[in-house]
């Protein structure tokens, strides 16, 4: 019937479900799927094409992932899909509006996960740093709390101790008003700074 605004729909939630249900996983037909929704949505949907092609990163990153997870794994398509996900994911930022607070925090945390994976600490802290302060803005404290704890991690990964315990501690703080609904992300955190602690002390 020619209403390319639902065929786009349909194509960004079949993108979704290969990519995300176990029993259909196909990250091939995943990246078809968010192609073809992003070649139906109109070039003045900012917003919707920001949000397909945030997808068509996470796509480039999970396969980034899967491909670093094997025995041998090909180091010159590990760098392209590296570089693949973070080109998909500043095409985003370039897209969305000021005011899409929540999409631009998850694009910013996306971002920092890249590329701390990629290696590159210090651009990864500058996004999560940004990710944090949208989501301040947002008073989403949760959603800082992960974030947080991503650096303090990282942090901890690169045996930066003393960097990572506040973000921990200020993420176990976040994640404190949801009380039981993030009982597990506070356990986690938890675990977290006793491991920091006990780094510390040697």
């Amino acid at each position: 019937i020619g209403d390319r605004a639902a065929e786009a729909v349909a194509a960004f939630n079949l993108g979704h479900a290969y990519k995300d249900i176990p029993a259909i996983r196909d990250l091939a037909q995943a990246e078809h799927w968010y192609q073809r929704a992003l070649e139906l949505t109109e070039a003045n949907d900012y917003l919707g094409r920001g949000k397909t092609l945030g997808q068509l990163g996470s796509v480039a990153y999970e396969r980034f992932t899967e491909l670093r997870a094997t025995d041998q794994p090909d180091e010159a398509e590990l760098l392209r899909l590296i570089n693949e996900a973070v080109n998909y994911y500043h095409q985003v930022l370039t897209l969305l509006p000021a005011n899409a607070i929540n999409d631009l925090a998850v694009t910013h945390n996306q971002l920092g996960v890249t590329y701390n994976a990629a290696g590159d600490l210090n651009r990864a802290l500058q996004h999560w740093r940004e990710s944090v302060r949208y989501e301040e803005a947002a008073n989403d404290l949760y959603h800082a709390g992960v974030t947080r704890r991503n650096i303090a991690i990282a942090f901890y990964e690169h045996r930066r101790y003393a960097e990572a315990l506040p973000y921990a501690e200020e993420a176990l703080r976040n994640f404190a008003p949801y009380g039981a609904g993030a009982a597990a992300d506070m356990a986690d955190t938890e675990r977290l700074i006793a491991a920091i602690k006990a780094a510390m002390r040697g």
